[in-house]
């Protein structure tokens, strides 16, 4: 099921999307402008795909998924804290392209050495 599937209000200064059963974001996904948090908690997530469109995003949650990579993180440059715990993420990328992010949480991943 994405998140297209279901009518969700994406809308205000936090969007709570927790424990919905979410297996993907689809294309048409964006939250509001007044949007700065968006909580992904405890959903079947494994890309963080279609986030582009929610350029103001300060605060992104994506606890208890199933993501494998970071990659669409990049595109959400205002980004202050990143909570990605226990998914499957092998390795850490798209960092760089975030210079206000503070707080950074990837416990219970499986992160590898390159």
């Amino acid at each position: 099921m994405g998140i297209s599937d279901v009518t969700f209000d994406t809308t205000g200064p936090v969007v709570d999307l927790s424990a919905q059963g979410l297996q993907k974001l689809e294309p048409s996904f964006t939250c509001s402008d007044e949007t700065h948090t968006l909580i992904l908690d405890r959903n079947h997530i494994m890309k963080l795909d279609h986030l582009e469109r929610s350029q103001g995003l300060q605060q992104l949650s994506v606890v208890g998924n199933r993501l494998v990579r970071m990659m669409g993180v990049c595109r959400l440059t205002e980004l202050r804290v990143l909570n990605l715990p226990n998914n499957s993420i092998g390795y850490i990328e798209g960092l760089r392209d975030l210079p206000h992010l503070e707080w950074l949480n990837l416990a219970g991943n499986n992160i590898k050495v390159r």
